[in-house]
């Protein structure tokens, strides 16, 4: 069986759901999944420890020949700093690996906040993968626009998917569900300032803001807003208790400046939950350009708060944006055609590899 080498950070967060998903039991019993794990959290000591373990792991494995293929995961900045490292490590060794880029900002971190140096070694990067993948066709044309000689493939992120489209939850108070960092590229500042304005027409309305940050500030705004008593902060949440938060909603909203193409929002469209977002990144094409979901411009804390009470007091129109995120969710992001994609993507890799030693 070939090993395969994935590497992504901890398990919180949307990065860390796409590499749980990788190792289902059907796709395992091809590829022999191992995880590596280069982050686990902002510290710099933590960071510095962490990566020298992944680069000691890492280098035992080359050493031992023992593997196939290194798939990085990686977003923008020092992600994409730490991962490429490691690829450049795995590539020393003549073992290919597959870049995985899941940063709505990646364009921009190249753009704006690189120098010459900085750029030449991104550039190499991404040449010297077996294979780059993005998210969304829009992210491949920005990523071949960074380097034309790149092979660039579209696969987007999968999400679990039952059989059929759920049955609408929230019975009680109509609740607003927020999954993400709490911070203000999340615009999660902008949504607390809409939640009064949600209140004047939907008094009973409850919005649970799911994630770590900047929770204090949150906290802070709700109460100078008088909003506290509609606003539950539960901190990070996966697993059962999250599943349990999508039952309950009656509608996810993501207002972000940036995004990627974000796990959240796939999971709320896996369990029937409409999507209230902003159109960033890859969330119009994952919305079907408005089709599964309602789009608001990104700081527009007035259509925030008008698209929000739309959602929740149109029973029809949450019928049909329930219906129409569960159909495109099974179509295009259940886990078993994704992953279909990426081992197809693998053989590819390891046959150019096989044929390449056979050249020489």
């Amino acid at each position: 069986m070939r090993r395969v080498l994935m590497i992504g950070p901890g398990t919180n967060g949307g990065i860390a759901a796409v590499v749980d998903a990788c190792l289902e039991p059907e796709f395992v019993s091809h590829w022999r999944i191992e995880r590596l794990c280069s982050y686990e959290g902002p510290a710099l000591p933590t960071q510095l420890r962490v990566m020298a373990a992944a680069g000691i792991r890492l280098l035992t494995r080359l050493l031992a020949r023992r593997l196939a293929i290194v798939h990085a995961h990686s977003a923008s900045r020092g992600s994409f700093w730490r991962k490429s490292v490691l690829c450049a490590l795995a590539d020393l060794f003549g073992v290919p690996y597959v870049f995985h880029v899941h940063s709505g900002e990646f364009g921009v971190f190249y753009g704006s906040e690189c120098g010459p140096a900085a750029k030449w070694w991104i550039r190499r990067t991404l040449r010297r993968a077996a294979c780059v993948i993005a998210l969304t066709e829009a992210w491949s044309k920005v990523l071949l626009a960074i380097e034309p000689r790149a092979s660039v493939r579209v696969i987007g992120n999968p999400v679990r998917v039952p059989d059929a489209l759920p049955t609408e939850g929230g019975s009680g108070r109509p609740q607003v569900l927020f999954l993400g960092r709490l911070r203000e590229k999340k615009g999660v500042f902008d949504l607390v300032r809409a939640i009064p304005l949600v209140l004047k027409r939907v008094p009973d309305a409850v919005f649970t803001l799911a994630g770590v940050g900047e929770t204090e500030a949150v906290r802070r705004l709700a109460l100078e807003l008088g909003v506290s008593d509609a606003v539950r902060l539960p901190g990070w949440i996966g697993g059962g208790d999250k599943d349990a938060e999508l039952s309950a909603a009656r509608v996810l909203v993501l207002p972000s400046y940036f995004e990627g193409l974000p796990v959240c929002i796939l999971e709320a469209m896996a369990a029937g939950v409409p999507v209230v977002a902003t159109p960033v990144g890859g969330i119009p094409e994952l919305l079907g350009e408005g089709e599964c979901g309602l789009l608001v411009p990104p700081g527009d804390v007035q259509a925030l708060a008008e698209s929000l009470v739309v959602a929740l007091e149109d029973t029809g129109l949450r019928r049909r944006l329930r219906e129409s995120a569960f159909h495109r969710a099974v179509n295009y992001h259940a886990i078993r055609g994704v992953l279909r994609q990426l081992d197809a993507v693998y053989r590819s890799v390891t046959a150019a590899g096989r044929a390449d030693a056979a050249s020489r």
